[in-house]
């Protein structure tokens, strides 16, 4: 007998047409019964519905997409085209399960999909906040035509990064691969080289690296570069739900490293605004300030001397080790990180006999931090 925990999953839209993401909780499974939870949407003029279902002591999941068509698929020239695949925490498409389409005998205009994955993988790679996502589309095709691609609009064309994203993470015609800290990523070189310039040198030009079936990065980490492809495949960061701020802070400063140094500017403008408001704090600001300063990044700069200026801030940080590795390393942003300091707290004062002075608490770095 199936429980229905229909409560326990939700559509989750996107801006890709003919597409949804069903989000569904995964909760362990105490009665001797199977949970089944469904969802229902309209894609691309199709009825769908998203089932999961899973049954008590079983290894394996299975999700079905049923997609009915208002029109006789037979009769009018139209094929339906679904799709179903598994996120991963970081949001990308992953390669796992077995997915199968049938027509329902029943219903001669319904498609019936349906994936099956083993549960502990799916609780592995895909869960998160105890639930996973899982990405439908359904592509209507009429007289070998899809019938929901626009002619004119360039940003509603449907699919394109989806697809090759997914071909590059099921690593269909990949024709370049790269291995960064222990990890391998298979990649499209023409995706890239369109993405970055650097890129396009690195696997175009005649040089050694461009015949290369793989490339080695140096002085990056996999976590870094995978999100950095994210980026060049769906144009959008990957949401890994974090809620820890210095690890997403450090996260963002890699990323925004990686960004310059493969001349992807929006990716990098999208590290520098996330840093930004993401909270600055007394233990990263020197690190913050050091790399705004090393990849030119203006606004994050200014950011950080703002924090600076604030005299409980300033004497917080001015004693750390890392503020001592700037004085040495950096001494024009030394200079810039006085002068705002001074700019904002340094007053004049009346002594007891009436003299004007500056009331002074000076540190080992001759800087003021009294206000």
């Amino acid at each position: 007998m199936a429980e229905d925990k229909s409560n326990d999953c939700e559509v989750v839209p996107t801006r890709e047409t003919g597409q949804f993401h069903f989000r569904v909780c995964f909760s362990p499974i105490e009665a001797p019964l199977s949970v089944r939870t469904v969802a229902s949407s309209i894609v691309a003029g199709c009825e769908c519905q998203a089932n999961f279902l899973r049954y008590h002591n079983d290894a394996v999941l299975k999700l079905i997409l049923i997609v009915r068509h208002g029109s006789n698929p037979t009769m009018d020239g139209i094929k339906v085209i679904p799709n179903m695949v598994l996120l991963d925490k970081t949001g990308s498409p992953a390669s796992m399960g077995t997915a199968t389409t049938t027509r329902s005998p029943e219903d001669k205009i319904a498609y019936n999909l349906n994936l099956s994955s083993l549960s502990e993988d799916v609780r592995a790679n895909c869960v998160l906040d105890d639930h996973f996502q899982v990405m439908c589309s359904v592509e209507v095709v009429r007289d070998g035509v899809p019938a929901t691609a626009p002619s004119t609009s360039e940003e509603e064309f449907p699919g394109l990064g989806h697809d090759l994203a997914m071909m590059s993470d099921k690593q269909q015609l990949t024709d370049v691969s790269f291995d960064v800290d222990g990890e391998s990523f298979s990649a499209h070189r023409l995706v890239l080289a369109a993405r970055s310039a650097v890129f396009r040198a690195e696997l175009y030009d005649p040089m050694a690296e461009s015949r290369m079936a793989s490339i080695t990065i140096q002085e990056m980490g996999a976590s870094t570069f995978r999100s950095m492809l994210h980026y060049m495949y769906h144009g959008s960061l990957p949401d890994a739900g974090r809620t820890d701020v210095s690890s997403t802070m450090a996260e963002y400063q890699s990323l925004l490293a990686a960004a310059d140094r493969y001349g992807v500017e929006r990716l990098k403008k999208i590290c520098e605004d996330k840093l930004c408001g993401n909270g600055i704090t007394v233990d990263n600001v020197v690190s913050t300030l050091e790399l705004a300063e090393r990849h030119v990044c203006p606004k994050l700069k200014a950011s950080c001397l703002d924090f600076l200026s604030d005299g409980e801030n300033f004497k917080m940080v001015a004693t750390t080790d890392e503020y001592f590795h700037l004085m040495q390393t950096a001494p024009s942003v030394l200079v810039e990180v006085r002068n705002r300091f001074k700019m904002a707290h340094e007053k004049p004062t009346v002594n007891e006999s009436g003299a004007h002075k500056k009331s002074r608490m000076t540190n080992v770095l001759g800087i003021s931090t009294d206000y």
